[in-house]
């Protein structure tokens, strides 16, 4: 079930900031403009929230494009030194290591788009770029000019248990308290508490040199990391960092999910929407998760796949789409019901690809069966469904409202009004004021007849006739059929499976025919989240 996002004030005040607020050094864009990285080529990424969720199967490359935002930027030495690392900031090799036999990364440029307000030393806001390239043979080069900023890196390996980190249980005895203002603790506790679904009266963050380990209070027993489940452990982790590194800062995390189960996965990213905006951070994280998805307004959703040698980045799509193409089954972004295979051929064939592919035609049975199954969706609060009735049905508009009005077994005039206003905008109809078949087979006789130029589509010569002559006979004749055989007596005359022949005329129509279709298409992108 596809639900439409509805925009919090939040998420309102966290977009306005995000996109004019220059003092903080936002990453606005990452584009692979030259050559290729672990497969991955000539895409871009443009953030207009400040949190991107960035999905994809595996080996898609969503680990390689938090990787390249973790190289956008440098930092001064006094900056925020991540766990476990001796620099404050971090470089390609930390991240694109190669053995012996693999191929080295070169030939490659990455443009970043920062919006920055010291842009070479000088006070100046603007939204302005800086590439990182690699020759042949060569280095990355200036690192040292990038823009300054503290950038944390969450690997996956924040959610093995600390029972399970050998060097955390050789220094077990050595942690001591951390350095963390009391009400900073205090607040940790209460944020991670909201996300884990449990109260901490108090949290500390013990340290032992590169190395900490998170030690809580909950319900009046103490426990340290070596005894918290993998997801909870994490959430004190990340947030301990954010606090830990202040205002700008930017968290990349791998599969944010990681250890922790739906409900709590939606109240993290709740509490990451309101650090957003308190601290004015920013949140890049690849996911596998529906709940991740649907959390973020359509700008902080994207999805990344490889089609054959190309890379393919879409922005705002839908949780379910998303998880469709990751293997969710029924996770179209649209259902379109229609009447029978005839129906479902035409509009399949009729729909781009880019909107072919967010949309599930089903053929229903019949006209009544239709606006039943319409009338179902509406009583099940399912509002991504519409209907595409056949067109000798068109002048009966106002009878298929009273239908699902009817059935959705509304009492009073104010509930039956907004039944009425809901079918308005899900009841269409195909083209032409007849039957399909005969609709399609008249609009491709009269294309036929009209255009000087004759068949694009080819469909005499693919069917093994001598001209388009000898299409129109085959034509005319198909149509004198009894209502609803016109395409069973087609395939007979010209020896064809009748889907063949179906889906021949209906491309035949659509070659010479295809702005009957822009209205209906229109109203379809239109219902798309």
């Amino acid at each position: 079930m596809t639900l439409i996002y509805r925009k919090s004030s939040l998420d309102k005040k966290n977009t306005d900031w995000f996109t004019k607020d220059h003092s903080k050094a936002t990453l606005a864009s990452i584009q692979l403009y030259k050559g290729s990285i672990r497969g991955i080529s000539n895409c871009k990424l443009e953030f207009e929230y400040p949190i991107s969720a960035i999905a994809g199967t595996n080996g898609s490359g969503k680990s390689t494009l938090l990787a390249m935002a973790a190289c956008a930027f440098h930092n001064h030495p006094t900056g925020y030194t991540p766990s476990l690392r001796a620099q404050t900031y971090y470089t390609f090799k930390d991240f694109f290591i190669q053995s012996d036999e693999e191929m080295p990364v070169h030939g490659v440029g990455i443009r970043y788009g920062i919006r920055h307000n010291a842009w070479r030393g000088k006070k100046k806001e603007r939204l302005g770029f800086q590439a990182r390239t690699k020759r042949k043979g060569g280095r990355w080069n200036d690192y040292k000019t990038r823009v300054k900023r503290n950038v944390i890196y969450f690997g996956v390996q924040r959610v093995v248990p600390h029972f399970e980190r050998s060097v955390h249980k050789s220094y077990r005895s050595r942690f001591k308290p951390g350095t963390l203002p009391k009400e900073t603790k205090l607040k940790i506790a209460k944020i991670a508490g909201r996300v884990i679904g449990r109260s901490y009266a108090d949290f500390d963050s013990y340290e032992h040199r590169k190395y900490s380990l998170p030690r809580v209070t909950s319900a009046g027993v103490s426990y340290s990391g070596f005894n918290m489940g993998a997801g909870e452990s994490a959430v004190f982790e990340i947030l301990t960092a954010l606090f830990q590194a202040g205002s700008g800062t930017l968290i990349i995390v791998d599969e944010v999910e990681l250890g922790l189960h739906e409900k709590a996965q939606i109240r993290l990213l709740e509490q990451l929407k309101k650090l957003c905006w308190e601290l004015k951070c920013q949140v890049i994280c690849s996911t596998h998760s529906h709940a991740v998805l649907s959390s973020l307004p359509p700008e902080g959703r994207f999805f990344i796949e490889k089609v054959g040698s190309s890379t393919i980045v879409t922005k705002g799509i839908s949780a379910d789409f998303a998880c469709g193409k990751m293997g969710k089954p029924n996770a179209e972004e649209l259902d379109i019901f229609v009447e029978d295979g005839i129906a479902a051929a035409i509009v399949e064939q009729a729909l781009p690809l880019s909107v072919r592919k967010r949309c599930q035609v089903h053929a229903i049975g019949s006209h009544s069966a239709v606006l039943r199954q319409l009338t179902s969706r509406y009583l099940e609060g399912i509002g991504n469904s519409i209907c595409i009735l056949d067109g000798d049905q068109s002048g009966a508009f106002d009878k298929a409202i009273r239908k699902v009005v009817d059935g959705s077994e509304a009492s009073t005039e104010e509930d039956k009004s907004k039944v009425s206003d809901w079918a308005k905008v899900r009841i269409h109809y195909l083209p032409g004021e007849t039957w399909p078949e005969n609709w399609l087979l008249e609009t491709a006789i009269n294309a036929l007849k009209n255009d000087p130029i004759g068949d694009p589509s080819g469909t005499a010569k693919a069917w093994g006739l001598a001209s388009d002559e000898e299409l129109l006979d085959v034509l005319r004749e198909a149509n004198l059929a009894e209502k609803h055989n016109e395409f069973f007596e087609l395939s007979e005359l010209v020896k064809l499976d009748v889907d063949r022949v179906r889906e021949d005329i209906c491309r035949l129509v659509l070659a010479m025919a295809s702005n009957e279709f822009d209205g209906l298409i229109a109203s379809i992108e239109a219902k798309l989240p």
